[in-house]
This record gives C-alpha cells, sequence and structure tokens, in this order.
C-alpha cells in the first residue's frame, strides 16, 4: 500500500528566528561590527537591538555560539550587548565566575545609571530612579551648625556676633588639638 499524501512542515527549524530579526532587514552590516572608539554606531546597534523582537533568543544564541571563549574572540553587538558585556555576564569564563575581570553592576543602581550613560545605552526606569535617590542625597539641606562646636563658633563669627561660651571653648578645643596632633578632630 502506497502513501499518497505528506503532512506539512510545520516545525520551526532552530534558526528560524533570525529571519525575524531587525539586523536581517537593516540596509548597513557595518552598524552591528563597528570599532569599539565608534561609540556613537555601537549605541545606534544597541537601541536597533532593544526594539527586536527576538532580542531573547539573539542573547542566548551568542552566550551558546560563545560559551567559555575569551573576551577577544567576541566581536559585534548580539543581542544588544558589546563584547565585553557578553564576556562579563558568561558564567564560563573567569570574568562571569567572579574571579577575574569586572563585573557590571546591576540594573537599578547608580553604578549601572552611570555605565548606561557612559555607553550611551538606554537608561531604564530602575537605574534612573536609583540615580534620583542618590541626586536627592546630594542636595539634602545642611543642617545648621550647632553650638558648642568649633563650626558653631566660625557661624558666630562669620554672621560677626560674639561667640558664646561653648563655642568659644569648642573653638579652642580643636586649636589645641590642631597643634599637638595636626588636625582639629578629636581622637574617638
Amino acid at each position: 500500500m502506497s502513501r499518497s499524501h505528506s503532512a506539512p512542515d510545520t516545525l520551526h527549524t532552530g534558526s528560524a528566528w533570525q529571519d525575524r530579526a531587525v539586523c536581517r532587514t537593516a540596509p548597513d552590516d557595518d552598524l552591528w561590527f563597528a570599532e569599539p572608539s565608534n561609540k556613537a554606531t555601537i549605541r545606534e546597534a544597541i537601541t536597533a537591538c532593544l526594539s527586536c523582537p527576538v532580542l531573547l533568543l539573539c542573547r542566548q544564541a551568542a552566550a551558546d555560539e560563545e560559551r567559555g571563549h575569551g573576551k577577544q574572540t567576541r566581536y559585534g553587538i548580539r543581542g544588544g550587548l558589546t563584547p565585553t558585556q557578553r564576556w562579563a555576564a558568561d558564567p564560563h569564563t573567569q570574568a562571569g565566575k567572579g574571579k577575574g575581570g569586572r563585573r557590571l553592576a546591576g540594573c537599578g543602581t547608580t553604578k549601572a545609571y552611570y555605565r548606561h550613560l557612559q555607553t550611551g545605552e538606554p537608561i531604564d526606569p530602575a537605574c534612573q530612579a536609583a540615580s534620583d535617590a542618590y541626586e536627592q542625597q546630594l542636595t539634602a539641606p545642611r543642617l545648621p551648625a550647632a553650638c558648642g562646636t568649633r563650626s558653631g563658633y566660625q557661624k558666630h563669627k562669620r554672621l560677626g556676633e560674639t561667640a558664646c561660651d561653648p563655642c568659644r571653648q569648642a573653638n579652642a578645643g580643636a586649636d589645641r588639638r590642631l597643634r599637638n596632633t595636626g588636625t582639629t578632630t578629636a581622637a574617638a
């Protein structure tokens, strides 16, 4: 008995996702393999990657292909990551194991925020929030100088006032420490 029909091939091959990648339709292949010093082109490639519908599949394919390879053997922007970023994230390299190289700070930290700025990567909301919180700490109003301290004495003088006794004693003690030890800070 012979069969007269066949089933259609509905299985996707392992690399079928690549046909949907943004880089497949990009007019300039050099965009993905820019020189490391060409930050503008690298930024453009990363931005394009971040809008790609198969970003995670691309990152996984890059991780599988480059597993255990050194930093110098990785080229181009893949999955929105530079060769150095992929090398640092690879758990099969010394950098990925935390035994060499530099680990990238996770998103949601001020270090990651400044890394995004430096490399031209888009800034995610968690990093922006961390940076905003840090900036608020830096711009917090200073507490006024309290009486009985050297800064209290200096405030009296700055305002043209006569210093109170506790402030004069604190200033005299600080001057004495400066002459004897080289610092105005009291020993702990």
